[in-house]
């Protein structure tokens, strides 16, 4: 008996080789029908026998294409039509508010580096093949539905052959949308540093190729913007990049061919090894190995960023270099990403030796993915390329579309209208007119593809914020605004991700965030739900002397806690060396300046406190990059055995550092003080999740991001203790943790606040 059947499917679904396998599976089942992409995802009408349609439609759930996502799929009834002959893919419908979800970026696939490798095939040494299993997405989107007139791709007219493939529904390039060969696609150009063309095509790569192994800097354009590349094993070519970035300290990450080139770099776990081979190929922090890379890549720091070739033009680069590159963001630091050729040759060109450019436009910049292992998870630590957008559907739709902003740091977009939420790739921090203009230029794109127009916005508590008074200005306009307090946002993200309510026992540790009593927290024990939180206890304060000039410089913060609990005439007495490099005169303003409280506000902190033990230790002067300290004072401990040392913890909730100090300013060596201060925090973690054990542990906050600590507190913990492995437990999570609140707000229900 013959039915037929109305398939409405939402999700990763376009882009994907989605159609092709709707189609290849209908044609194996001689099954009749059609399928197209719409604004909202995949629709299709099929029709046949009963058992055939129900193979179909069991296999078109459980079998789908490598990248695919189903999130919803309704199946209804139709009207048999008895004339129908055959299964036809028809052209895309555009009509109606969209929200199909957009891809993100994937790295090349096995099958396209192999078509790379084949002199017997044409896309032989190709820099830009793909197909619909891999290459770019999110960065050549205009509109949806994802066609190739709504990409970066539209004006590269397809030869024969190309398109013969793009038309095929049996062959792996159908509908790829940036499929394209030498005859007809995007083309590579070298470049000098006054923008003179140099070469063309297979001539600009071996130039690229000739000049890097002779130590030269050179700009890259790739999938999401362009990279500084470097031997990195030339200090000389690293120092030099180093002064182009104006990056002094800041760990470079390091791209390799393949494992067997990377594997004497690192120490690595299989699972390290899995996560940074994965296809999105992130850039992965591994512990150093023996091999030697120039000494300035990651000074002091006990990790290296690697990562592996996520193009077919990065795996030629490596593979003529036959060397590990440094590959970083063509950028000055806290400076968007450049994706245009003549805009580093305008600011970065001076440094340059050569500019590897090519002719696709790239439409919206995407750094590269961070992540790590730590505790036995995967955290991620700029969640980017390869895994942003991410779209986790929403169990119940929304009245309210709603947008969330994040804080200052680490800044990306969260929002959700209908069904969709949607977690925009890390933007940076919001702290130059151009990264704000990044922030306006990334909503216009949400608002184009989906006509994104919130009715319900939330920002983080603190007014200062570029996000927080962007909110305002919308809110002064008529817009409803939510305002979220910082580590309430931190655990909230990690609910969001776990798809929890609460409430929930939570731990935010992180470094500084505006509090809901006015004055800074960082270090904070919360009983949390959507709903909001309360304070359970926290780390004792201590002044942060000179406000913001002490996050810059530990040797204040050191000063601010150890005045809590000791005298000035004591503190000169251990001659510390941070202490002694301040003089006297300049020791005896800063003490003055906490004994009257000016600019010197109280923070209850735990990455502070990290930044103040760096200097105890004297690991650190001054700082060049936010988590330094933490790092630095991580690559001491490691190795070490744990100095006795503990928290006091008192009847309400608040504990105190003052309790090590006997232990860190005692004999021994700086790694067991280092190690011990480590394992002091991971017990009073212990001890704050046995203090409500009916309630689910939620750790949150980029202290949660050291693997040393990590690493105890898992072994301290029985599982389940929930952290973030796919939202970043650091600022960038924000976004995601404000946008869990403001859904479960009243007003995200309220009828009269729609989606236009």
């Amino acid at each position: 008996m013959n039915r037929r059947k109305l398939v409405e499917i939402t999700g990763i679904v376009q882009g994907v080789g989605f159609r092709p396998f709707v189609y290849g599976l209908a044609h194996a089942r001689s099954l009749s029908g059609w399928v197209c992409n719409d604004a909202h995802g995949v629709t299709l009408e099929v029709q046949g026998d009963e058992p055939a349609l129900d193979d179909f439609l069991h296999a078109l759930t459980h079998a789908l294409p490598p990248l695919a996502r189903i999130d919803r799929c309704t199946v209804t009834d139709r009207t048999v039509l008895p004339d129908e002959r055959g299964f036809a893919i028809r052209q895309s419908q555009p009509a109606g508010d969209a929200c199909a979800c957009i891809s993100p970026d994937q790295g090349a696939c096995p099958a396209c580096l192999a078509d790379v490798a084949n002199p017997l095939d044409r896309h032989y040494r190709y820099p830009f093949t793909n197909c619909t299993h891999c290459g770019p997405r999110y960065t050549i989107i205009r509109r949806l539905p994802y066609d190739r007139p709504a990409t970066a791709m539209a004006d590269f007219a397809m030869c024969p052959r190309c398109a013969a493939a793009y038309r095929d529904p049996l062959d792996r390039r159908y509908h790829a949308q940036p499929v394209s060969c030498p005859e007809c696609g995007p083309q590579l150009t070298l470049r000098g540093p006054d923008g003179r063309p140099l070469a063309e095509r297979e001539a600009a790569l071996a130039g690229a190729v000739a000049t890097l192994r002779d130590g030269a800097l050179v700009a890259v354009k790739g999938m999401g913007g362009f990279h500084l590349m470097c031997d990195a094993a030339d200090a000389a070519a690293v120092a030099r990049l180093r002064a182009l970035k104006r990056r002094a300290r800041k760990p470079l990450a390091v791209l390799c061919r393949d494992r067997r080139q990377a594997e004497p770099l690192v120490q690595a776990s299989e699972a390290e090894w899995q996560l940074a081979l994965s296809q999105a190929r992130p850039i992965t922090l591994m512990r150093k190995g023996k091999a030697a890379l120039a000494p300035n890549l990651a000074p002091g720091v006990p990790y290296l960023g690697l990562f592996f070739p996520y193009t077919p033009l990065h795996q030629l680069l490596l593979e003529g270099c036959d060397r590990p590159l440094v590959a970083t963001s063509a950028n000055r630091s806290g400076a968007p990403i450049l994706t245009e050729g003549e805009a580093v040759l305008r600011e970065l060109g001076h440094g340059l030796d050569l500019l590897l450019d090519h002719n696709r436009p790239i439409l919206h910049p995407c750094d590269d993915s961070l992540v790590q292992i730590a505790g036995g998870r995967r955290q991620m630590l700029r969640l980017a390329r390869g895994y942003a957008p991410w779209s986790p559907p929403l169990p119940q739709p929304l009245a309210a579309p709603v947008l969330a902003v994040g804080a200052q740091q680490k800044v990306s977009l969260a929002l959700a209208f209908g069904r969709t939420r949607l977690y925009g790739p890390y933007l940076g921090d919001l702290g130059s007119l151009a990264m704000q203009q990044e922030f306006e230029t990334q909503l216009a794109l949400y608002r184009d593809l989906y006509r994104f127009r919130p009715a319900l916005l939330a920002c983080d508590d603190h007014p200062g914020y570029d996000t927080s008074r962007w909110a305002q200005t919308q809110a002064d306009a008529g817009l409803s605004l939510l305002r979220v307090q910082h580590h309430h946002a931190h655990l909230l993200a990690v609910m969001a991700e776990h798809g929890i309510t609460g409430p929930v026992n939570g731990i935010a540790f992180d470094g500084t965030g505006l509090g809901a009593d006015g004055t800074l927290w960082g270090g904070e024990w919360l009983r949390a739900d959507v709903h909001g939180c309360t304070r359970l206890g926290h780390l004792k304060p201590f002044r942060l002397i000179g406000g913001e000039q002490a996050i810059r410089e530990p040797a204040r913060l050191l000063l601010g806690w150890l005045l809590e609990s000791m005298s000035p005439a004591a503190i000169r007495a251990l001659r510390l060396p941070a202490i002694e490099r301040l003089g006297e005169a300049r020791f005896a303003n800063l003490c003055q300046l906490w004994r009257l409280g000016r600019n010197a506000p109280y923070a209850s902190s735990v990455g502070r406190l990290f930044d103040a033990l760096a200097a105890l230790l004297d690991v650190v002067e001054t700082l060049d990059y936010e988590g330094e300290a933490g790092l630095l004072v991580e690559g001491v401990a490691m190795g070490a055995e744990p100095l006795p040392m503990a928290f006091a913890l008192d009847e309400q909730g608040v504990f105190d550092a003052a309790s090590l100090l006997p232990a860190l300013l005692g004999p021994a060596p700086a790694g067991q003080k280092a190690a011990g201060f480590i394992a002091a925090l991971a017990d009073l973690v212990a001890r704050l999740a046995e203090r409500e054990p009916g309630l689910p542990l939620v750790l949150a906050g980029g202290v949660f991001q050291n693997r040393l600590l990590m690493e105890q507190v898992a072994a301290r913990l029985p599982p389940p203790f929930l952290v973030s492995e796919t939202l970043p437990l650091n600022d960038g999570g924000i976004a995601a943790g404000q946008l869990w609140y403001a859904i479960h707000h009243p007003d995200a229900a309220r009828p009269g606040l729609t989606h236009e």
